[in-house]
């Protein structure tokens, strides 16, 4: 299912842990360096475990490696924004994935994050059909919201921090950290906005059963979608663009975001281009294609 697995009770945070995992290992080359990242145990582990090896359904091509944790105390998102976290309620985990540098130059980097949602999606719809798992709601669909939030209902799901570690001139680990809330009741709910897996499809089961199954169906999703993007770009774009766009919460809504420099920019999403950026229609009728911000949906008042 994967190269390496640390499950850990607590720790500080997922992503910084693989990151510290990274800069100590031995390997120059990223996939080396993913394929063998846990292997050697550290301090940081307060237990240790390898995820079920017959939840293996796809060979291993792609090297990748997983953080998982019951509780995080620096759980973070974007823009250093806190992830709320309890043990037992959420999945909270990290994985390592080697990219090479010329994919990171070229204009297709931006699919990096946002396969990351979309694989995200497939594995939670495939755990939630496994079960059976009855939506509270007819309406209740797993979305994106620009570039890789998982939505449903208009409510919040899941977050996904994305960061690159550079290895050597050639190759670099990209850390995909997500945090999705399972068991979190509602008046728990860090915002308005957030809703959690329980309050949307029922009944779960287990905390652990669910956490492990997650993490084993995203890992295979992420090694697919990766594998087949990294193979060649240029074909695979326009499969993912036709299914982000279908998938998208963001399209055709009233967005504002937030730029570098404190700037804003309010219009309505008007596209998601090849390069997996997203243009906004200003209200002066002026396009602006933003590739790097924080996309909020508004309530739409019209243009």
């Amino acid at each position: 299912m994967a190269s390496t697995v640390k499950v850990l009770d607590t720790v500080d945070s997922t992503n910084s842990l693989i990151a510290r995992a990274i800069a100590a290992s031995e390997y120059a080359d990223a996939r080396q360096c993913v394929r063998h990242l846990f292997e050697q145990p550290d301090k940081d582990a307060a237990r240790t475990a390898t995820l079920d090896p017959t939840t293996e359904k796809i060979p291993e091509a792609l090297p990748i490696s997983i953080a998982i944790s019951d509780m995080q105390t620096k759980c973070r998102g974007r823009q250093g924004r806190s992830w709320f976290n309890q043990p037992g309620e959420s999945l909270l985990s990290s994985w390592a994935v080697p990219v090479g540098r010329n994919l990171l130059d070229s204009r297709y980097s931006g699919w990096l994050t946002t396969i990351c949602g979309l694989a995200l999606v497939d594995a939670v719809n495939e755990v939630l059909r496994a079960h059976d798992l009855h939506a509270m709601n007819p309406d209740s669909q797993l979305k994106l919201k620009w570039p890789n939030d998982v939505f449903c209902e208009g409510h919040k799901l899941a977050g996904i921090l994305c960061e690159m570690v550079p290895c050597n001139e050639e190759s670099a680990v990209l850390i995909i950290g997500i945090g999705m809330n399972l068991f979190v009741a509602k008046e728990e709910l860090p915002i308005d906005m957030s809703t959690s897996l329980q309050l949307q499809f029922g009944p779960l089961p287990a905390y652990a059963e669910l956490r492990d199954e997650l993490v084993c169906a995203t890992t295979q999703h992420l090694r697919k979608e990766f594998s087949v993007f990294m193979a060649d770009p240029a074909i695979a774009v326009p499969k993912l663009l036709e299914r982000v766009r279908q998938m998208s919460w963001t399209l055709g809504k009233q967005v504002q975001a937030h730029l570098a420099g404190d700037k804003q920019l309010i219009g309505r999403a008007l596209s998601i281009n090849d390069d997996a950026s997203l243009t906004i229609l200003r209200h002066d009728g002026s396009q602006q294609k933003v590739t790097t911000a924080d996309v909020g949906v508004l309530p739409d008042v019209g243009l």
